[in-house]
């Protein structure tokens, strides 16, 4: 029986730590000028069943100052921040018309755009894993209106249910600055 138990306790292991791993899948259309200003708009906090959840609060505002800090010492970009509003914040969906218009005025050659989907924080010994989702993201340059950067479909990263899932924001934020940055 204890046999039985170690080699489901393994398994359970494997399958929760090799889901984990996997990588983002983007698409690059143009190089991005390695000097050059990056507007980082908010990003839409997680959701549960696409609602907002109260776990999830401030996930969107982790994600931006995230991304900002590995933009900036992964390359030369200067990645300025849009600080939310009452019409621009991290539970309203952002327009792409807006996310330029911000970037002209703040003198921003792109505009980077994320949204934050599903998410479990499973609570310890369940056996059920955490797990996070960036549901959509693209670059946009400014004086074209064309997409440089663009995530080809979710990105999904996992872990065990030990600890909290807000870890996994900051693995979000790596693989894009490094997708990006390329």
């Amino acid at each position: 029986m204890n046999k039985l138990l170690r080699s489901v306790g393994v398994t359970i292991f494997a399958v929760a730590f090799l889901s984990g791993c996997s990588s983002i899948q983007s698409t690059k259309t143009a190089d991005i000028n390695s000097d050059t200003t990056i507007l980082l708009m908010p990003p839409h906090d997680f959701v549960q069943g696409g609602k907002p959840h109260p776990v999830a609060e401030g996930s969107g505002k982790q994600l931006q100052e995230s991304i900002q800090r590995e933009l900036n010492s992964k390359s030369n970009y200067d990645v300025v921040v849009f600080e939310s509003n009452d019409e621009l914040n991290y539970t309203n969906e952002i327009s792409e018309d807006d996310a330029i218009n911000e970037a002209i005025k703040s003198g921003a050659a792109y505009s980077l755009m994320l949204t934050l989907g599903e998410f479990r924080n499973a609570a310890p010994f369940t056996f059920r894993s955490d797990f996070v989702t960036l549901k959509s993201g693209f670059l946009i340059d400014v004086k074209t209106k064309k997409k440089v950067w663009t995530l080809k479909k979710p990105y999904i990263l996992s872990k065990t249910n030990i600890g909290s899932h807000y870890g996994l924001i900051d693995d979000i934020a790596k693989e894009v600055a490094a997708s990006i940055s390329q």
